[in-house]
């Protein structure tokens, strides 16, 4: 089987057991990871495997998407303008990378276009930008093939400027191929996590495995950034159900999501959805009241509330915004600027350094 997400959107709850599913994919999925250039400097990928950084120069500034001065005269291995992305779980091909530039009559008109395939020591190509006032086409083939680390570079270095008020303008930067379906190494059964004495404990289970190594355990404490905190051996050969289990011995406080990356022999590997596990072990003086809250507020309960910094988060981690309004008792009430659906949410408030969860239901 196969699927066809680097990951699964998961539902947060305080002891998570999930169902992980596999999906058919195409063989191959074409993808674009662009930088418009468009008074910004973000990038967007059409794919979910791709998650763009933002466009980086070294050694000048930036101006609503342009570059502007200087450039020097000689080529500078430390003048470039960077563009980045991370790859979340697939192996892809980059066929090849595209852009358009536009120089000033004085501006730059040598470019050498660098990646990170090999550290950025040999050139991937060179242009005469000989047209200045027009955006000049550019685009390079290339046969990067079943990629498989997490980032990928380019540098485009401009120099040869007649004088230091060379401008040089950049857009549609892009980074096309092909992501790769691969086959998952396992068939995970579900996964459960549960707090238990300050310590989160993990099992899960395989319903049949091929060439499997290793299940490396990641966490977060945002969805965002997830870093391992463990591993655990894999069967490798198996038809039939596998019972894993780990603990992670010092979970920080308040909420924590947990996944599964599964690697195979081959180094090929699938990340599964997350899951979230409450670590409750130290006592909460902040409380909701009422619980279950209604759709139009939430009250917080607890004594000197004024410095208390207050987020609020449906079950998949999405932001909530609402209205805030601090009572003379200390309580403090949160107006969402829309009505709330039934369902879980959290609040995360941060005081004294102390960040802490509080799960809401709303019917």
């Amino acid at each position: 089987m196969k699927r066809n997400s680097p990951f699964f959107q998961g539902s947060i709850v305080a002891t998570a057991a999930v169902l992980l599913f596999v999906f058919n994919a195409q063989a191959q999925e074409p993808f674009h990871v662009k930088w418009t250039m468009d008074y910004t400097q973000a990038g967007a990928s059409d794919h979910a495997n791709f998650t763009p950084s933002d466009a980086f120069l070294a050694g000048g500034a930036v101006v609503v998407g342009y570059i502007i001065r200087p450039w020097p005269v000689a080529f500078s291995a430390s003048r470039y303008m960077e563009f980045t992305f991370t790859a979340n779980s697939f192996k892809y091909n980059i066929t090849s990378i595209s852009f358009r530039l536009r120089r000033s009559p004085n501006g730059p008109n040598n470019i050498k276009v660098r990646t990170s395939m090999d550290g950025f020591t040999a050139d991937l190509n060179a242009f005469v930008v000989s047209n200045n006032g027009v955006f000049n086409s550019y685009n390079i083939p290339v046969s990067y093939n079943a990629l498989s680390s997490n980032t990928f570079t380019i540098r485009i270095y401009g120099y040869n400027a007649v004088d230091i008020y060379g401008t040089l303008w950049f857009d549609e930067i892009s980074v096309n191929g092909d992501v790769l379906a691969i086959i998952l190494p396992v068939d995970i059964v579900n996964l459960k996590g549960h707090s238990e004495n300050g310590q989160t404990v993990l099992h899960w289970e395989t319903g049949w495995e091929k060439n499997s190594r290793e299940f490396v355990i990641e966490r977060s404490g945002d969805m965002m950034a997830f870093t391992s905190v463990g591993t655990v051996a894999a069967s490798g050969e198996t038809t039939g159900r596998t019972s894993y289990s780990f603990i992670d011995n010092d979970p920080p406080a308040g909420i924590n999501y947990y996944r599964l990356k599964m690697v195979d022999q081959d180094e090929s590997f699938t990340i599964c959805r997350p899951i979230a596990v409450l670590n409750d072990t130290e006592p909460s003086e902040v409380h909701i009241a009422p619980n279950p809250a209604s759709p139009q507020s939430i009250t917080i309960m607890a004594a000197g509330t004024s410095d208390m910094l207050l987020a609020l988060h449906n079950s998949s981690g999405t932001s909530i915004a609402f209205r805030r309004e601090d009572e003379p008792d200390g309580h403090i009430r949160l107006f969402p600027l829309h009505l709330l659906s039934p369902g879980i949410y959290f609040v995360v408030y941060v005081k004294n350094a102390r960040k802490e969860h509080l799960k809401v239901l709303v019917p």
